[in-house]
Parts: structure tokens; C-alpha cells; sequence
């Protein structure tokens, strides 16, 4: 049972990673032309001069900060359990952003 709940974690932090770089590109694609058809579409609809950036700002800044500390829990605990391996977290949730990003601009 133990060994599941450490695999679980890997996996959670792995995503928790994927989540940090799809809020941080979201935020840095702020009114840059990559920013249509972003993730906040039917949370912002109102297009009133910069609310509709301060909107998407906002919606950024609070899911980082959301993602943050549950990422810093997760990634304790795994590095008490597996050590130098849990390095490899960032690098597997920057694969699943990457292929998030390519599924969702159709280049698969």
C-alpha cells in the first residue's frame, strides 16, 4: 500500500510541475499574440480596455499560488523517499507540458 501512495505522489508532482509551467507560460504569453484561445477564455469574456488582461493576470498569480505550496509538500516528501531520483520530476511535467502544448496546437 505504501509503495502505491509513493508512486501516487511521483505522479502528483509530476502534474503539479506540468500545472506550474502551464500558469507560468500562461502568464509570461500575457497580451503577447499566442495569448488567443488561452486557458481562461470563459472566466474573462468581458474586453473592457486592460481588464481583460488584469483578469487573466489574476486568475494566473491566484493558481500559482494554489500549485506552489502543494508542489513544495509534494516534492518534500519525495525527496525524503527517493533522493537524487526525484529530480526527475521537473524534467518529466516539462515533457507533459510540451506535449500538452503540441496536442493542443494540433502538431501530434
Amino acid at each position: 500500500m505504501k509503495n502505491k501512495l509513493n508512486i501516487a505522489n511521483y505522479i502528483l508532482t509530476t502534474c503539479l510541475f506540468c500545472a506550474f509551467y502551464v500558469f507560468t507560460f500562461d502568464l509570461v504569453c500575457i497580451g503577447k499574440i499566442s495569448k488567443f484561445n488561452h486557458i481562461w477564455l470563459g472566466r474573462c469574456t468581458f474586453t473592457v480596455g486592460n481588464e481583460y488582461l488584469n483578469c487573466m493576470i489574476n486568475y494566473d498569480v491566484f493558481s500559482l499560488l494554489i500549485v506552489l505550496p502543494i508542489l513544495s509538500i509534494t516534492s518534500y516528501y519525495l525527496f525524503k523517499l527517493y533522493h537524487k531520483y526525484a529530480l526527475f520530476a521537473p524534467f518529466l511535467g516539462f515533457i507533459l507540458f510540451v506535449l500538452s502544448i503540441i496536442t493542443y496546437w494540433g502538431l501530434v
